[in-house]
């Protein structure tokens, strides 16, 4: 099996560990012989949902990061937006010796020998979550990476609101109004939510040119 072959199969592998771990979730949450008078069935649902959706992405992004690694592809060839994740440093330093000539030659002076990097040295945290994954959040890293968000577009008020929104009000105590929250229907957005995540990964392999997969 060649890395690419690898890649898809890990990114599936690890969809449909978390969607049966959700099933499994969506079971244990409607059964009726326990209904917290407290919402705690509403709040571990959205809590461990958006865990999900965050954990997955991350995943995916590990997963990329370390195909492109293994198949030795310049940063450059592949998006250079992502040229940001080698450049971090060296605009720290800039910003630390204020813009100052000298500093801006030096960032410049050392452009040409990052811009044929390779992603052994790529800081990942340019395209991870952050602990928030909103549509935004998603977006900006899609641009940074070269994907395409077009699948997403139309799901973005469910995104910020459900998936989000309400982990958001739950983890910091805010006590959201939970009572419009179908459990079944909001694992079921996050399984589809995980399953557009593992075709998009997937879908770059021709925009990003990675190496077919040998059959």
């Amino acid at each position: 099996m060649n890395n690419v072959s690898f890649y898809i199969d890990e990114i599936d592998a690890n969809r449909i560990r978390r969607a049966k771990e959700l099933s499994e979730l969506k079971v244990r949450m409607t059964e009726t012989a326990y209904l917290s008078r407290y919402g705690v069935n509403s709040k571990a649902t959205i809590v461990l949902s958006y865990a999900h959706w965050e954990g997955f992405y991350n995943e995916c992004i590990n997963i990329y990061v370390n195909l492109l690694k293994g198949i030795d592809k310049k940063i450059s060839d592949i998006s250079w937006p992502m040229l940001v994740g080698i450049l971090r440093p060296e605009l720290q330093r800039l910003r630390d010796r204020n813009h100052s000539p000298k500093a801006e030659y030096d960032f410049v002076n050392n452009l040409k020998n990052l811009i044929d990097e390779n992603f052994d040295n790529f800081d990942s945290e340019v395209i991870s979550s952050r602990s928030n994954l909103n549509y935004e959040k998603l977006r900006s890293n899609f641009d940074f990476l070269g994907f395409n968000v077009a699948p997403f577009n139309t799901l973005r008020l469910r995104i910020d609101k459900e998936l989000v929104g309400w982990r958001h009000g739950v983890a910091h105590g805010d006590d959201p109004d939970l009572s419009a929250v179908d459990i079944d229907n909001h694992i079921e957005f996050t399984q589809n939510m995980l399953l557009l995540l593992s075709d998009v990964f997937p879908l770059c392999q021709d925009s990003c040119r990675l190496p077919p997969v040998s059959g």
